[in-house]
């Protein structure tokens, strides 16, 4: 995965990931843990509010043509996730209203 960049106006963290390579929910991991300044062993199971297993199947390169343009979102430790099929992943904390 590349580098977790921030971008300061829109306050969202944002890193690309290679989907033949790496683990579209690793990714997610990887970037929140960044996002919130700490350990991914330190946050919650990403099992525990996502089925990890088909949100790699969904985002793999392996999907098929009519997959390859997903984008999905969610929310995890009080960030807003958004991973792409192209090999995204956006995270911005989610404010409290």
């Amino acid at each position: 995965m590349n580098d977790v960049a921030f971008d300061v106006d829109a306050n969202v963290f944002r890193a690309e990931y290679d989907s033949s390579r790496d683990q579209p929910s690793l990714a997610i991991l990887a970037v929140v843990a960044v996002a919130a300044n700490s350990d991914p062993t330190e946050l919650s199971p990403l099992h525990s509010v996502i089925d990890t297993a088909a949100l790699d199947d969904l985002l793999s390169e392996t999907a098929t043509d009519d997959r390859r343009n997903v984008r999905l979102s969610f929310s995890y430790e009080g960030f807003s996730v958004t991973a792409c099929s192209a090999g995204t992943v956006e995270v911005s904390p989610i404010e409290n209203a």
